[in-house]
């Protein structure tokens, strides 16, 4: 079986173990442990033992926890506590550029989503917590697995990143961080709601560190309609026959329609980050709407606004980007590298 192939049946073996683990023992919030088990999944390289991602795990919880930290600072020193997020941001997003992605993707989560969930409730947060670091747990189990029954061939080659000049990263990285912050101080004045835009304004602006300036507005828009139509393919399956093994089929052939497209073994015109973002906003579309199912909620008035939020947060992204390209160009991106190899 080739490299790709490989690949290809690894990730889709593991988003379907994910899915079966995090459903079938009906964890809180299971889509967002497949997400984490999907971040897992797509890193690129051997897979990690289980005792390296308990360790990383153990590690993501207490800096994810260190975040509910951030709630007493934002309710009564706000000016400091913007402060010091909108410099984390900047740093982060340095080291996103620089090789770190889902690291400092994880860690930017803390810093945004926890605080803003521990303004409703700290529980709330904590459970956020707890459930990233079991999804990063997971996401390790099945991956060891899936190495093991689909094992790479080939060596992997990496793609050689080109380097940026230092100010271009960090203009980037200034770029990223002025699209997540806005958002995210939105989000403080009514948390409940803007939670998820603030997790979807966290993947865009990290996906805008390897686009051009051209091409930011088609991507970050398109892989949100994209997104939004797999949930609703999805949610329209999963309609025939509501049941846990017609979920985790359904998955299971989104996943391995979507990871030949991103692997590049079905040619297109999009990159990796186009489909991988798109992915997760799909499970971050579908998971809820099964939760609102579950509540008797208006799963299709529900649907339809995170849509329109998810939108007009990839339209804002795309406006930052045209006027910061146009004030202060931040130049070429680097290309990106070997997803799943």
């Amino acid at each position: 079986m080739h490299n790709a192939d490989s690949a290809v049946m690894r990730i889709s073996a593991g988003v379907t173990m994910s899915v079966l683990i995090c459903y079938g023992l009906a964890l809180p919030m299971p889509h967002l442990g497949c997400i984490m088990a999907w971040i897992v999944l797509c890193r690129p390289g051997a897979a990690l033992s289980f005792k390296q991602g308990l360790v990383g795990a153990t590690l993501l919880l207490g800096m994810m926890v260190g975040g509910v930290l951030l709630v007493p600072l934002l309710e009564h020193y706000a000016l400091a506590a913007v402060l010091l997020v909108m410099l984390l941001l900047y740093l982060l997003m340095q080291k996103s550029i620089t090789g770190m992605g889902a690291i400092a993707m994880l860690l930017i989560m803390a810093i945004t989503v926890i605080p803003v969930a521990g303004l409703i409730e700290q529980a709330l947060a904590i459970a956020i917590a707890q459930m990233m670091a079991v999804g990063i747990l997971i996401g390790t189990l099945v991956n060891g697995i899936a190495h093991a029954l689909f094992p790479p061939n080939t060596v992997a080659v990496k793609t050689q990143q080109a380097a940026l000049p230092p100010e271009h990263s960090k203009r980037l990285a200034l770029r990223a961080a002025i699209i997540v912050l806005p958002v995210w101080l939105l989000a403080l004045s009514n948390p409940a709601f803007y939670i998820p835009a603030v997790m979807k304004t966290v993947m865009l602006a990290q996906q805008s560190t390897s686009l051009d300036a051209k091409h930011v507005g088609k991507e970050l828009v398109l892989s949100t309609l994209m997104g939004a139509l797999l949930a609703f393919a999805l949610w329209m399956g999963l309609s025939i026959w509501p049941s846990l093994l017609m979920l985790v089929l359904m998955l299971c052939l989104m996943t391995l329609w979507l990871t030949r497209r991103l692997v590049q073994l079905a040619p297109g015109r999009f990159p990796p980050s186009f489909w991988s973002n798109a992915w997760i906003t799909a499970l971050i579309l579908f998971g809820p709407a099964i939760a609102d199912s579950a509540t008797g909620k208006d799963v299709w008035l529900a649907g339809a606004i995170r849509t329109g939020l998810y939108l007009m947060v990839a339209g804002y992204g795309w406006l930052c980007v045209i006027m910061l390209e146009h004030w202060w160009p931040a130049g070429r991106p680097a290309p990106e590298s070997n997803i799943g190899a």
